[in-house]
């Protein structure tokens, strides 16, 4: 290990260095551009929609959404065509994957089993008093958001466009302008949870990292 001290920093390091290993093959440019052009024009259309009351904003909005929906095709057929052996031969997909992953984790193990185990011992302790006050500030806020996933925030959107129906752009309209900011609330709390519950999620790698090196092979 060199001159370096036990630390979570170098603990950091590590799993990141491990992340990097492990990482799925990334989207293309063009997957990536369809996508970041799908969700700029459905802005768009969201910014636009409560304006709509001439039929050239109409044509517009509705020129926006092909466009929004074309782009959305072409990233998900990038996707599909990147990940086809997960979906084809998914199980020996993720056999190779887990033998080269745990490899990998065994290597950073091996690391961490350098420093005393009394240090590994107060580190973990530590953690896990932490890891217990930050699994109980974070319910306050996320609930169960990382049981529930996305599907509250479907259940609502069902409830406020339940009734439109496909080419009735000036229903978007219609949408309240406290509606609107409350959506948006919406879904920034779910952005902030999901960063919660991947901050709570890096904690239990450390937790988990320290007890593997404590404990005797």
């Amino acid at each position: 290990m060199g001159d370096e001290a036990l630390s979570y920093a170098l603990i950091e390091k590590k799993i990141e260095r491990y992340v990097r290993e492990i990482a799925d093959e990334k989207p293309g440019r063009l997957e990536r551009c369809a996508t970041l052009m799908a969700l700029g024009l459905l802005a768009v259309a969201c910014v636009a929609a409560p304006f709509v009351k001439t039929v050239a904003a109409l044509r517009f909005l509705q020129a926006d959404l092909a466009l929004c929906l074309i782009s959305m095709l072409i990233g998900f057929g990038y996707f599909v065509r990147r990940e086809w052996h997960t979906f084809h031969r998914r199980n020996d997909k993720v056999s190779q994957e887990l033998d080269h992953d745990y490899e990998q984790w065994r290597l950073i193990v091996a690391e961490l089993r350098c420093f005393p185990r009394p240090q590994l011992a107060r580190r973990l302790r530590y953690l896990s008093a932490r890891k217990s006050s930050l699994a109980y500030r974070m319910g306050l806020f996320t609930g169960s958001v990382q049981r529930l996933g996305v599907l509250p925030l479907l259940a609502i959107l069902y409830l406020q466009f339940k009734d439109w129906r496909f080419g009735d752009w000036q229903a978007f309209g219609q949408v309240h302008m406290v509606g609107g900011l409350l959506l948006w609330a919406l879904f920034l709390a779910y952005l902030i949870s999901w960063w919660l519950v991947g901050l709570g999620t890096r904690w239990d790698a450390y937790e988990a990292l320290l007890i593997e090196a404590i404990h005797d092979e």
